[in-house]
């Protein structure tokens, strides 16, 4: 009887040993967050960070990835080419599974060959710049963001619409960006009948832009469509206000971010700028919502994108297989996000992608009705 038990605990031994390797053999899914965490872009690199983590959460909550925890990891790309392929060569190593993030182009396009290479997965929330899509450098790369260059046909959709047979400046700060933009807008806005008064470049970061605000002053426009990051910006605005110049101002989405509103404080009133469309009255957004108060965060844009990307992303992992599977399942199929149904295109973009006019209206910006 002895042996007998001695043998039963041994097979109980083996049993539990074997357990335990079953379970630590299975590793965590990890997933990558990457977006700038300091200096101008901070707000974009905390939203990135809190629309996967709430949607890391509740995945978890809900079983994980085929019964797998998620884990997530997150870098400071600091909005560069250099450290955006630094960061995702570091998330490479980390094993990661997928990357939600990079919100600026420049650290984007070079990261994103980085885990094309990898075999990882990455959808960015917030680099607009065709290129990312267009070059085709992985098939694991997708973009839950609206493309720059439907940015300016927005512009010159909404130009034609409150200013057709008017005068219109268009001034950028000579960026790749900047120069497309407004290139590209008055194109359209000539196209449609409209009148392009002067197209016009400046220095970006200096203190004062009188040159530029004099010609704008000289040619008598009614509006000043601008293609330039948020701090020049606000110094156009404050010295076209301060010369008395009644022009609207019209801006990319940059103009968005708090940073300008503080430096151009009351000259930001009324000036238009564009932002995807999301919309946040769906029913699948009140977790989120409920989620966000108990952070004490606002509800932006890019929470809500980051937080839909980490759940196409989870849905694609969850299908098991390699990323051309992955890849397969985003295109074909698609995913049930806080934003609903989201579908990518052949190229990797987001389909249902569209901007929407906003305007600052005191101490925040609202839709343009």
């Amino acid at each position: 009887m002895v042996g007998f038990s001695r043998g039963i605990c041994r097979a109980c031994l083996l049993i539990v040993v074997l357990a335990a390797a079953s379970l630590s053999a299975r590793a965590d899914v990890m997933i990558g967050i990457a977006g700038p965490m300091g200096g101008s872009f901070t707000d974009i690199g905390r939203d990135i960070k809190a629309g996967v983590e709430i949607a890391v959460a509740a995945a978890n909550a809900r079983g994980g990835i085929n019964g797998e925890k998620i884990r997530t990891v997150a870098v400071d790309d600091k909005c560069e080419a250099e450290t955006g392929a630094a960061v995702a060569n570091q998330l490479i190593g980390k094993t990661v599974k997928a990357v939600i993030g990079h919100a600026c182009t420049a650290a984007a396009l070079p990261a994103a060959r980085v885990y094309a290479e990898g075999g990882v997965l990455f959808v960015s929330v917030a680099a607009t710049n065709p290129r990312l899509t267009d070059e085709k450098v992985g098939a694991g790369v997708f973009r839950l963001a609206i493309r720059s260059d439907r940015e300016a046909r927005a512009i010159a959709d909404y130009l034609g619409k409150h200013f057709k047979g008017k005068r219109v400046a268009f001034v950028h700060d000579g960026s790749v960006y900047g120069l497309g933009l407004a290139e590209q807008a008055g194109k359209l806005f000539t196209d449609g009948g409209g009148s392009v008064a002067m197209t016009e470049s400046f220095t970006p970061g200096e203190k004062s832009q009188n040159n530029l605000i004099g010609k704008i002053q000289d040619a008598a426009v009614s509006a000043v469509v601008v293609g330039a990051l948020q701090a020049d910006a606000a110094v156009i605005a404050g010295e076209m206000r301060a010369r008395g110049l009644d022009a609207a101002l019209v801006g990319n989405e940059s103009l968005a971010l708090a940073e300008f509103k503080a430096l151009a404080g009351d000259a930001a009133e009324g000036t238009v700028f564009f932002l995807p469309f999301v919309d946040k009255s769906r029913p699948e957004a009140v977790n989120l919502i409920l989620s966000l108060q108990e952070r004490q965060l606002m509800p932006t844009d890019t929470i809500f994108t980051a937080h839909a990307a980490t759940e196409a992303a989870i849905a694609a992992l969850s299908k098991g297989g390699d990323l051309g599977g992955e890849a397969a399942f985003l295109r074909k199929s698609g995913a049930s996000t806080v934003l609903g149904k989201v579908t990518f295109d052949d190229k990797g973009d987001w389909r249902e992608a569209t901007y929407a006019p906003q305007i600052w209206r005191g101490d925040a910006f609202t839709p343009l009705r």
